[in-house]
Order: structure tokens, then sequence, then C-alpha cells
């Protein structure tokens, strides 16, 4: 008798643990779905350009769910607000760490991290680092969006070998970028929304640091890929097409800032320099030219915006390089001769005497 009442008091406690089961895993999963929600809302935020917003709402997420299956994922998304804040070192440091503790089990974060890594890299002005974070990116292609793997990797690879001076492959790679979203068009109908973003990663060239020395590399990269912002500004398209004309104005007034501050147009060597700087600079803003809309009726706002912009450019770096003073220096000789400090003249030992007495000279 008492073995039966063990035996049905053991049946009733498993019936009711297996009637509980199903209500657990309902609960997980609800509260799987409210945190992806949750991450998903703070990133529209990230995606309207509010950084300072989005990385304190990561960071709150991180600190309220430590144990999530989302941690990880926010901690992507606060890399990403760091870089948009410019602090590039702090999103590097942190997106190495995220791709090495995710890469085994969540590799959709890992390749998200090694690819957000390069834009890191470039910032900072490490190119070898942005080439090879974005040839470990696409090997986990296959984890990320298609619009990454097939357009936005190969352009930047175009972009960075550009700078590299590598044509070659900077042309391979741009020609696959083409390819690569010509196929995602005709694959499927693909909104200008998403478009505009698509094309506003594959465009991007960072200006963080340029200088005299890089100053060429940077012009190159960006002829090799701004054609794809301009694409983005014509969709005129959210929030996408407003951060593509307002990074192409950063562009130009940074490579302008740069060619200004470069050297004196009057100082030798470094004013060849700075001519040649310039003469780079009116040659892009040439090709970005020949993207002005023919018809001003079909012009934007985004566009007419840029034009305008770029025309001020365009003047003041032609007044720069055009200006009438002197160009050419001057030998130390020269220098001395025609300097206002020159020394005054000296009267030499005279060849006559001052007065002529005639009982002196004997010719009188």
């Amino acid at each position: 008798m008492k073995n039966k009442l063990i035996m049905l008091v053991g049946a009733v406690l498993m019936t009711g643990a297996c009637a509980q089961l199903p209500r657990i895993d309902v609960q997980a999963h609800n509260n799987e779905l409210m945190e992806n929600q949750e991450i998903e809302r703070i990133r529209t935020i990230l995606n309207r350009a509010e950084y300072e917003q989005s990385l304190q709402e990561f960071r709150r997420f991180e600190a309220e769910k430590p144990q999530s299956m989302y941690f990880q994922a926010a901690r992507l998304g606060e890399a990403e607000s760091l870089a948009g804040l410019e602090r590039h070192g702090e999103a590097a440091t942190m997106l190495r760490d995220i791709y090495l503790k995710t890469v085994r089990y969540q590799p959709e974060i890992a390749a998200r991290a090694m690819y957000q890594l390069s834009f890191a890299y470039e910032a900072e002005g490490d190119d070898a680092k942005t080439i090879a974070s974005l040839l470990d990116a696409q090997k986990l292609s296959q984890h990320l969006p298609r619009e990454t793997a097939r357009a936005e990797i190969p352009a930047r690879l175009a972009m960075v070998y550009g700078k590299s001076g590598r044509e070659v492959e900077a042309r391979s790679y741009l020609s696959q970028a083409d390819r690569g979203l010509m196929e995602l068009m005709t694959e499927e109908k693909l909104g200008d929304e998403w478009l505009a973003k698509t094309y506003y990663q594959m465009g991007s060239v960072s200006t963080a640091q340029v200088s005299t020395e890089n100053y060429s590399s940077v012009v190159q990269g960006q002829k090799m890929v701004q054609v794809y912002l301009f694409r983005s500004m014509a969709l005129n398209k959210g929030v996408w097409s407003q951060k593509s004309l307002a990074h192409l104005k950063s562009t130009y007034r940074d490579l302008f800032s740069q060619l200004n501050v470069s050297a004196p147009v009057n100082a030798g060597t470094a004013a060849a320099e700075q001519r040649e700087m310039g003469a780079e600079l009116v040659d892009l803003i040439n090709q970005a030219e020949l993207y002005k809309p023919v018809n001003a009726k079909q012009t934007n706002g985004l566009q007419k915006d840029f034009f305008s912009y770029l025309t001020g450019i365009k003047v003041k770096t032609e007044a720069l390089l055009y200006q009438t003073r002197e160009t050419m220096t001057l030998t130390p000789e020269s220098e001395k001769l025609n300097s206002l400090k020159r020394e005054g003249r000296m009267r030499g030992p005279m060849l006559l005497p001052a007065k002529v007495v005639p009982s002196e000279d004997p010719n009188l």
C-alpha cells in the first residue's frame, strides 16, 4: 500500500512538472523576443546617428541583462556608437574582443564585428589592418547580410587598395562590387532606403588621419568610390541619403583644410608639394562635377546643397593655387641683394683727386 502511494505521488509530481515545462519555455521565449525587440529599438536610434543616446541605451541593456543571449549584440552596438562618436581606439578594442568571444558560437556577430573593425582601422590610418579585417570578414561572408558580403566589402577593398596605389586590385574589387549590387537588385526589388544605406557604406572614406604625407592616397580612395555617395544622394531617401551628403561635405572640407595649412605657397619644395596636392583636389572636384544632374529640374535638395558647397571649395582651392604671389625661391646671393635689410652701399677709393691744383699738374 505504501509503495502504491509513493508511486501515485510520484506520478502526480511528474505530471505537474511536465505541465510546467511548456509554461517555462514560453516564458523564456517571450523574454528572448522582448530582448531582441529592445536591441532592434536601440539600433534604430544608432541608425539615426544619435550616437550618444544609443551608447547609453546599449550600456544600460548590458548592465541589466548580463546573461542575455543578446549581450554581445548589445556590445557590438556599443562599439558602433563609439565609432560614431569618433572614439575609434575604444571601438577597435571592443570589436576585437567581441570577435574573439563570438567567433565559435555566434559567428553572425563575429562577422559583423570584423567588418566594423575595418572602419575603426581606417579611421586610425592603418590601411594594412583595414585590408586584413575586410578579408577576414569576407571569409565569414555567409554570416553577413547579402549587401555587405556582395557589395560593401568589395567596394571598401577597392577604396583601400586605391589608397595604397594598387590600382589593378582596386579596379577588380570595384567591378566585383558593382556586379554584386546588380545581382542583388535583379534577384528582388529592393527599397530605396535600403539601397541608400548600401551606397553610403560602399562610398565612405575616412579623412580622420589625412595629412600632407597621405593626402594623395586619401584622394585616390575617394576618387575610387565617391560615385556611391552621389547615388545615395540622388535617391533622396531618409537618413542615409542625408548622411551621404554630410560625409561628402566633410570629406571635401577636410581635404581643403589640409591643403590650406600644408605650407605657404612660396616655401620652395613645400610649395611644389602643396601645388601637387591642390591639383589632385581640383581633379577630384572635376570628377565629382560629372555626377551633377544636367537638368536643374531633376536636381533634388541634397544635390543642390552639395554642388553649391563644392563650387565654394573649388573657388577657394583655385584662389589658393593661382594667387599672384611669388612662387620661385631666390638664391642666397639674390636674396641678399634684393632684401629690404640689404647692407648700404659703401663708397670706394676715389679714382681722381677731389680738387685739381694747377701747380702740381705736370700737364698745365
